[in-house]
């Protein structure tokens, strides 16, 4: 018995339930006693693997040890920039876990632990090799070591370099990077936007169960949804009605600049995946120096329009124009697809992203009908219209007054014209063209649907002279003006929850029916209604609920 005791006291074990190690090795050797893999009255265990003696623990923990002053320092900062308690397990971990770097020879690849003084850097694990020597190694930044370049697809082996953790942690998030990075893949998080890829991101299992899909509509959400599922190797096709591609989203330079027959602001620039697309295609953009609830940053204004942005999702897909979808029958394991024409696709998945008004209007014909809930919640959403005026003059006219302001307005003289031209857009702010462009909101809307565009035109040249009436303000050259309410494949701009609906009915409508018919667009995005933003960020979710089903 006393040669069992003396045996215990001697390998004293990690009491920590589950542990898996035989014995506990310190990795901390922070005090002259340090137990090493020997004897300590007690094992502290932070991981499996990785246990630190009550001799390092004393070293740190009484104010009496030398190591006190270095975890009384760490505390402080500690306290001041987290919420955890600044424990001494958590200075270990943070502080005195070794590193641990993968050899870099193919034939190798085994890991190994740096010493105490050696501080690994992405570049260090981006070029350690067993045996290394460290004399003239110099610790740099991150911000010192090589970035991938743009467009470059974020990749498990560019990643593994750049994470810099302490402790065995660091040789599981290596291992695990594919998984994760397969998942941030197909949730839009990463290698995502107009990137081109010459093979499929994801496994052969995240596409092959969807092994063909069709997409009807190809403005911003179907794009995105289209773009995302090609990279991730999956069969589609894209179905338009119309003669174009960008739905509600349709530039025009008839004027000499671009102008947005329909979206061409960006709501707030941070984290807006639509201002990394821009970074991607180099869009120029201004100002339009407002704030937005849901992305923060100034609003932009794209004077070069989302359809360069637009085009680029759609290189290399398959879509189909002048092919407007009549009726989607699910009631089979295939989806059956039929346009006006007659002509017939069959898939495992349809993608809805026409308007709102097209569905409320019936002019998709579902067999079986929609669930009396999705029906429900079509109906309880508006439809908003928003009509823009553009007018190309022979001089720029507002420059002396305005001042180098890039937009300028008024306030109506009545709520019946509070929608009517209240702010111009200088469509050319470096001063080369002189185009101007009005929109027509609200109530106003219905006071200019069955007016002729000369009508509009004139009652826009009264607002103007009005504004300027201490100078002349030429006649136009030319102009243009929208007709949204009229566009057989929109017959609206935006959505917008109707008095005593629910932001509910967005949710309801992103449903999916039977996992085969799918929806997106700005109307079923709750977060980002009525913007280009909304419409593709519905389109990547459902890009990636489709692969995942």
């Amino acid at each position: 018995i006393e040669e069992d005791d003396q045996s215990e006291k001697k390998y004293r074990k990690c009491e920590k339930a589950g542990c898996s190690a035989t014995y506990p090795v310190c990795f901390a050797s922070a005090s002259e006693r340090c137990a090493k893999n020997g004897y300590t009255s007690r094992w502290y265990h932070l991981s499996c693997g990785e246990h630190f003696c009550n001799e390092c623990f004393d070293h740190y923990y009484r104010s009496h040890k030398d190591g006190y002053e270095t975890f009384a320092s760490w505390k402080k900062v500690w306290t001041s920039n987290g919420k955890s308690e600044p424990s001494l397990k958590a200075f270990m971990a943070d502080q005195q876990l070794p590193f641990w770097v993968q050899c870099t020879k193919p034939d190798c690849r085994k890991w190994r632990q740096l010493t105490k003084e050696i501080q690994l850097t992405p570049s260090l694990a981006a070029t350690y090799r067993c045996g290394m020597k460290f004399n003239n190694i110099k610790c740099e930044g991150l911000d010192q070591c090589s970035q991938p370049e743009d467009l470059e697809l974020l990749t498990s082996q560019k990643c593994a370099m750049h994470i810099i953790v302490r402790g065995l942690v660091r040789v599981r998030c290596v291992q695990e990077m594919d998984r994760v990075l397969h998942f941030m893949i197909r949730k839009g998080l990463i290698n995502t936007g107009v990137l081109a890829v010459k093979q499929p991101l994801l496994p052969e299992r995240h596409s092959s169960v969807s092994r063909n899909i069709i997409i009807i509509g190809a403005g911003a959400s179907g794009l995105a949804a289209a773009r995302q599922l090609h990279n991730f190797g999956t069969q589609l096709v894209v179905l338009e009605a119309r003669e174009r591609i960008g739905g509600r989203v349709w530039d025009d330079t008839s004027l000499g600049v671009t102008v947005g027959r329909g979206a061409q602001i960006v709501n707030g620039c941070v984290n807006n995946p639509i201002a990394l697309m821009c970074e991607q295609v180099s869009a120029r953009s201004w100002d339009h120096n407002e704030f937005f609830a849901q992305f923060s940053g100034d609003h932009t204004l794209l004077t070069k329009g989302y359809s360069a942005l637009l085009h680029k999702l759609a290189e290399g897909l398959d879509i189909r124009t002048k092919c407007p979808v009549q009726a989607i029958d699910y009631s089979g394991d295939v989806v059956k697809v039929t346009s006006s024409n007659g002509s017939q696709w069959k898939a495992q998945k349809v993608l809805v992203t026409v308007p709102l008004t097209l569905l409320q209007r019936n002019l998709i014909q579902f067999n079986p009908p929609l669930p009396e809930r999705k029906l429900k919640a079509i109906h309880s959403l508006g439809a908003g219209i928003i009509e823009k005026i553009a007018l190309q003059f022979p001089y720029r006219f507002w420059d002396k007054k305005i001042q180098g302001a890039d937009y300028f307005g008024h306030i109506p003289p009545g709520t019946d014209k509070r929608g009517m031209f209240s702010v111009f857009y200088d469509l050319d702010p470096q001063g080369k063209q002189a185009v101007l462009m009005s929109v027509i909101t609200g109530e106003a809307v219905p006071a200019v649907r069955d007016m002729e565009d000369k009508e509009v035109v004139d009652e826009c040249m009264k607002v103007l002279r009005e504004l300027f009436k201490e100078q002349e303000v030429p006649e136009p050259l030319h102009f243009f003006v929208t007709h949204w309410s009229k566009d057989m494949w929109s017959q609206m701009s935006y959505s917008f929850v109707k008095t005593g609906g629910s932001g509910e009915a967005y949710d309801i409508l992103a449903e999916d029916v039977q996992g085969k018919v799918f929806f997106a667009g700005e109307a079923t995005n709750r977060h980002f209604p009525q913007t280009v933003t909304g419409a593709y960020l519905s389109g990547v979710r459902e890009a990636s609920k489709m692969a995942a089903m």
